[in-house]
C-alpha cells in the first residue's frame, strides 16, 4: 500500500492500518530505541512514548520524509531526550575491544570484495534460501550489539542513508559505515564457519 494511503487511513482512524505499521515498525523502533539508551525496559518505555507522541501529531506530519522515517525520527528524539536525562547512552563509538575492521573484506559500495568460501559454487541467494542458512543469518543478527543491529535495520531494512542513519541515531556517518562493516564482517564469519563444518 502506497504510503499517502497509509497515511490518510490513520488520519481516518482506521485500525487496521494502525496495526499494520505498528506490527511492522515496532520491533525496529524497539532495536533503535535499546541502541540509544542501552536499557531494554528504558527501551520499551520509549517505543511506548513515540507511538502514542506518533498518534497525537499525526496531523502535523507533512510528508516531507517517508512515515517510517518520520515515526523513526521522533523515536529517536524520545530514546535520546531520555539517555541524557538518566545519563546512560550506550556510546556508539569506532572503538570495539574484540573485533578490528578488516580494510579489504568490502567494497567502496559495501558489497564482500571477495565472497565467503564456497560462494563461487553456492550464490548468496541460495543461500539465504535454504532454511538453515536464513536461521543462521538470523541468529547472527540477534547476536550483534543493539547498535549494530539498529544501523543494519535502518540501512539495510529501511533503506536509509547513512547520513540520515547517522543523523537519527547521533553519531557520524562514518562511524555508521565502521558499525555496519563490522555487523557484515561477523555475520559473514557466521556463514563461512557453517560452509566450513559441512565440508
Amino acid at each position: 500500500m502506497p504510503p499517502s494511503q497509509l497515511h490518510d487511513r490513520l488520519l481516518q482512524g482506521d485500525q487496521s492500518a494502525f496495526e499494520e505499521i505498528f506490527g511492522d515498525l515496532n520491533p525496529i523502533l524497539l532495536r533503535v530505541a535499546v541502541s540509544i539508551t542501552g536499557n531494554r525496559a528504558t527501551a520499551e518505555e520509549v517505543t511506548q512514548d513515540a507511538w502514542l507522541s506518533v498518534i497525537e501529531n499525526l496531523q502535523s506530519y507533512k510528508g516531507d520524509a517517508p512515515l517510517r522515517h518520520w515515526i523513526l525520527k521522533i523515536l529517536s528524539n524520545k530514546a535520546r531526550s531520555r539517555a541524557t536525562r538518566d545519563g546512560k547512552t550506550e556510546t556508539l563509538d569506532l572503538e570495539d575491544s574484540g573485533s578490528r575492521v578488516s580494510q579489504n573484506m568490502f567494497t567502496e559500495s559495501g558489497n564482500w570484495a571477495v565472497a565467503p568460501a564456497l560462494w563461487d559454487e553456492i550464490t548468496p541467494e541460495r543461500v539465504l534460501a535454504g532454511r538453515q542458512s536464513l536461521q543462521l543469518v538470523r541468529e547472527a543478527i540477534q547476536r550483534l550489539p543493539p547498535s549494530q543491529q539498529a544501523i543494519l535495520t535502518l540501512l539495510e531494512q529501511e533503506k536509509m542513508s547513512a547520513n540520515a542513519c547517522a543523523v537519527l541515531l547521533g553519531i557520524s556517518p562514518a562511524n555508521v559505515r565502521v558499525q555496519l562493516h563490522r555487523a557484515r564482517e561477523k555475520i559473514r564469519q557466521v556463514l563461512d564457519e557453517e560452509l566450513r563444518t559441512e565440508n
